[in-house]
């Protein structure tokens, strides 16, 4: 509350001739100070903390047999069909498509360096010859906030986490790159995923992996080691298990092992592009989390000038004078000027944005078109794989049921 003394004074002919003269602009003047005043009170600071939630590691020594190996899917896009819905997202296709494969891979890094687990791959396709799958879904990414939806799910159909996880960035994060603005949301996903896994015993992981194992068996050679796994309730269960030195099994381990061959040389591919997008892809983030404060800050703006224009009005009404319509279109003009200046600047980083945005739809481009083909040598046989990474992960996994099914005909 604002107190304020008001003296009584004797008012002369004179004093009253120069109220007239000036102090009506003098109230106006006043009003719009009161205004900016009354404005700047009711502001509030946001207060964002930089990340500071760690990716924990395991305190407990888990035996190599116990590790669970990891296939991370690229993201659902969620990409809306609308061009309005497209716009008030934020949203560039290309740009959200080069973020699924993006956000697949630094998930990856950030499980892969609590060293909690075994192998963690980027997989093209669902693959069952892993035990936890990684698949999701983004829902909103415009550089200010990260908001996407993370399941892992075991080779049992054990759900380990199903969440939506966000993280909204600062400038600091940006200023000042550290890592990923977005990072406690990845290493809260990270943590999730440790703490399920240490709620499970022994017994659960090592169904888990034996699953994983028949599994893929099942999909290779479907007569062979139908009987097996059974399907009650959603979730598979063993239902015998093959001798350990079984023949068949071990020779689809070793089908399984160059499965993995392909997948750990397209690694490569998936970490040259995550190197390449990067600087851009930061470029563009910082780009648009600027334009996200904005939108939010011009809303904010429009508010507050209605305030400013209620008040002025009131002071108009209070001097009684022609002089108040002088000052409300004085006041339009300064506000129409400022909001001149609040746009301009607004299409010069929008512009800047779309540079930033063309060199990503450029690097996306790349991804989905033909990778760079890749040879490689199984048991003396040498094999091209071409085309896109799906096309040669299917490609791969079609040859390996081809190399079973002749090896084993020949037996």
């Amino acid at each position: 509350m604002v107190t304020m003394n008001v003296e009584s004074t004797i008012e002369t002919p004179a004093m009253s001739n120069s109220r007239n003269r000036v102090g009506i602009p003098y109230l106006s003047g006043l009003m719009v100070s009161l205004s900016i005043l009354i404005l700047e009170a009711c502001t509030t600071t946001e207060v964002i903390h930089s990340n500071s939630t760690p990716a924990k590691q395991t305190q407990l020594l888990t035996p190599a047999d116990l590790m669970v190996d990891i296939g991370i899917q690229p993201l659902d896009t969620n990409i809306p069909n609308s061009e309005k819905e497209l716009e008030n997202q934020l949203i560039i296709p290309d740009v959200r498509r080069a973020e699924s494969q993006y956000i697949a891979y630094h998930l990856k890094d950030t499980l892969e360096q609590t060293g909690n687990w075994g192998a963690v791959r980027v997989t093209p396709q669902s693959s069952s010859s892993v035990d936890l799958t990684v698949s999701g879904k983004i829902i909103q990414s415009d550089g200010e906030w990260l908001k996407i939806r993370l399941s892992a799910v075991d080779s049992t159909g054990r759900v380990w986490v199903d969440r939506v996880y966000d993280d909204q960035a600062s400038k600091y994060s940006y200023d000042t790159v550290l890592e990923d603005p977005f990072q406690d949301g990845y290493n809260d996903f990270a943590n999730d995923l440790l703490l399920f896994r240490e709620s499970l015993k022994d017994d659960n992981l090592r169904e888990v992996r034996r699953v994983t194992s028949l599994k893929y068996a099942k999909e290779l050679a479907p007569e062979s080691f139908d009987g097996y796994l059974e399907d009650k309730a959603g979730r598979t269960q063993i239902v015998q298990l093959p001798a350990q030195d079984d023949a068949m099994l071990k020779r689809v381990n070793l089908i399984r092992d160059r499965e993995y061959l392909l997948v750990d040389t397209l690694d490569d591919f998936y970490s040259k592009f995550y190197r390449d997008m990067k600087p851009s892809y930061d470029e563009w983030r910082f780009a648009t989390y600027d334009e996200a404060l904005r939108l939010r800050e011009v809303k904010k703006q429009a508010r507050n000038q209605l305030l400013t224009g209620t008040a002025l009005i009131a002071g108009g009404l209070m001097t009684g004078t022609k002089s108040r319509t002088y000052a409300g279109q004085a006041a339009s003009v300064q506000s129409v000027i400022g909001g001149v200046g609040v746009v301009r600047v607004g299409l010069d980083r929008k512009k800047e944005a779309e540079i930033h945005a063309e060199s990503l739809r450029e690097l996306n481009q790349s991804l989905g078109a033909e990778i760079t083909p890749h040879v490689l040598d199984i048991e003396g046989q040498t094999i091209e794989l071409t085309g896109t990474a799906d096309a040669q992960y299917a490609r791969w996994r079609e040859i390996l049921k081809e190399i079973y099914d002749r090896e084993y005909e020949t037996r």
